[in-house]
């Protein structure tokens, strides 16, 4: 039997599985770190759908669910995909701002020893570490009905904000649909509000999960499957 839905992504996923569960959507989750993500272990596969290089136990619950979906590819007509992947921003943010750049004026006005990121700068940095993951999600969203949910804004103002829109708008450019919490349902706080964050500061928890799987049942991204 095919699930409601299929979860994809790195640690953010866990929020969006609890939300599924509070609404009781059936799904299924493939979950890997941030860290496998952002060193290209995870690709694209016209076979499997999704593969992982250099970790047997991952090629074998990839293989497992394959099986119980009735040997499909893991990214199907058939299978709604909730996707978390492609951000990973606690990998490149920090290196970029390690020598003082910032990407926003206010914070460069406030700073003297800071220096100040462009756009253009910003994009070009982005494509660099991210082309592979746009790639990845281009072609999972053109062969499944795929949601790409982007991460909890939890810095508000600061590099993470400025990378994860420049990010979002070039998925968008090559058809991904987005799923922005920040804009849908927290539009009127500066970030998130700490009843939705997890204790080590950087998730949002079953709550938020919650929220967030609510609002896409009510715009009809996702739901139960047809009888």
């Amino acid at each position: 039997m095919l699930p409601d839905g299929l979860i994809i992504g790195d640690s953010h996923c866990t929020a969006l599985k609890a939300g599924c569960d509070a609404h009781g959507l059936q799904t299924d989750m493939l979950r890997f770190s941030g860290n496998f993500w952002h060193s290209g272990h995870v690709l694209f596969h016209a076979q499997h759908g999704v593969w992982v290089r250099g970790l047997p136990a991952m090629q074998a619950h990839i293989l497992a669910m394959r099986e119980k979906f009735g040997g499909r590819s893991l990214i199907s007509r058939d299978i709604p995909v909730i996707a978390s992947m492609g951000y990973h921003m606690g990998r490149i943010v920090p290196p970029f701002g390690m020598n003082g750049h910032v990407t926003a004026a206010e914070a460069f006005a406030a700073d003297p020893d800071s220096s100040y990121a462009s756009d253009a700068l910003v994009d070009a940095y982005v494509a660099e570490f991210r082309a592979g993951h746009i790639r990845m999600a281009q072609r999972m969203a053109r062969n499944s009905p795929m949601v790409m949910v982007v991460p909890p804004r939890l810095f508000p103002g600061s590099n993470y904000d400025r990378f994860t829109s420049v990010l979002s708008r070039r998925l968008a450019s090559v058809g991904v649909r987005l799923f922005d919490p920040a804009q849908t349902l927290f539009a009127d706080r500066q970030g998130l509000a700490a009843d939705y964050i997890t204790p080590d500061g950087v998730h949002g928890n079953d709550r938020y999960g919650a929220e967030v799987i609510g609002q896409m049942i009510a715009q009809g991204m996702i739901g139960k499957r047809a009888a």
